[in-house]
């Protein structure tokens, strides 16, 4: 039996200092997962004119450490709702081949995470498709928590899903994450400094 939770709680952290004309906003966007649980994050970009779509999702344990990301280019005629879904889709999987029991799930769309959590959710058949096949894959974890968040709680998915548009073949990496997120994942956990204009 597996158990199935949604929650808002706890929240990514943004502070806004201020001191005579300047003001910072410091984001810590790490919260820590249930006890022995996997954080997935997963993001998608839509297609358009110009590239295809991607799907973007990384991996980290409990105690923050990496362990694995994805960044996979997404066919055209997927709609943008529907990447959202497959990337969710593809992101399960990939926390199911590292052999993971208790996941949380963190996406910045929170429509896509309540229509995988309702099954009578009114959707057309692609898109009730995909999310029947998110549903039977959160059968495989002995607990799921769904966990939506901000965009700026998101962006090492965010910016694998954006690598994909210009990729030809899916990436993957395990234990050490690619450069162009590295610096993303120390500063979701250490926080990180940004001016306000």
């Amino acid at each position: 039996m597996n158990t199935i939770l949604l929650d808002y709680q706890p929240k990514p952290r943004q502070h806004l200092y201020c001191r005579s004309s300047i003001q910072v906003l410091y984001t810590t966007a790490w919260t820590t997962p249930m006890e022995d649980a996997w954080k997935l994050n997963s993001a998608a970009c839509g297609p358009n004119e110009l590239r295809h779509g991607g799907a973007g999702n990384v991996l980290r344990e409990h105690h923050r450490l990496f362990k694995a990301a994805r960044a996979e280019p997404l066919p055209n005629d997927f709609g943008h709702f529907d990447v959202i879904l497959v990337a969710l889709e593809l992101g399960l999987r990939e926390a199911i081949a590292q052999g993971i029991d208790y996941l949380e799930v963190e996406g910045h769309n929170v429509h896509a995470i309540a229509v995988v959590f309702d099954d009578k959710a009114t959707l057309t058949p692609s898109k009730s498709s995909i999310a029947h096949k998110c549903r039977k894959l959160v059968r495989a974890f002995k607990c799921v928590k769904f966990h939506p968040v901000t965009e700026f709680a998101n962006r090492a998915a965010i910016k694998l899903a954006e690598m994909a548009t210009d990729e030809a073949g899916m990436q993957h990496w395990i234990i050490q994450p690619p450069p162009e997120i590295a610096t993303i994942l120390i500063e979701d956990m250490t926080g990180y400094w940004h001016g306000l204009f």
